[in-house]
């Protein structure tokens, strides 16, 4: 069973991921529904780590030992309210989304009750986004 999200979890703080960071002309940030994000992800060859065959987010008890350290440190950092990298969204060759850095980050804040989050796209998938911004 999928733990409920915390009620009481503080508001997440965000920087900019390094990579998006390191190229500013090719990235722009924009505000997602994450569930609308993992709902579109599930179809990805990646998504089987972090989520079921529903695409819903796995409970801790079904993660490998390394996704479990990985959730456990956003959970930290989140309590500790030390910033969180922006994940960074793609379109994949499938036409689904693809995340290529920061699932860990999306699938925990979303099993945590955070249902929007910023993220950084390239620039040239911008349209591609339209459905999944807030």
């Amino acid at each position: 069973m999928t733990p409920q999200p915390s009620k009481h979890q503080p508001k997440p703080v965000f920087v900019d991921n390094s990579v998006a960071a390191q190229r500013p002309d090719q990235y722009v940030e924009l505000t997602v529904d994450a569930r609308k994000v993992l709902a579109d992800w599930k179809s990805s060859l990646l998504a089987h780590e972090l989520l079921d065959s529903n695409g819903m987010v796995k409970g801790d008890d079904h993660l490998s030992e390394s996704r479990l350290e990985k959730r456990d440190a956003v959970r930290s950092r989140l309590a500790a309210q030390q910033p969180l990298e922006k994940p960074i969204l793609g379109i994949g060759i499938f036409d689904n989304i693809e995340i290529g850095s920061g699932s860990d980050i999306l699938a925990t804040l979303v099993m945590e009750g955070v249902t929007h989050l910023p993220v950084h796209i390239r620039k040239a998938q911008a349209r591609d986004f339209d459905p999944f911004k807030v």
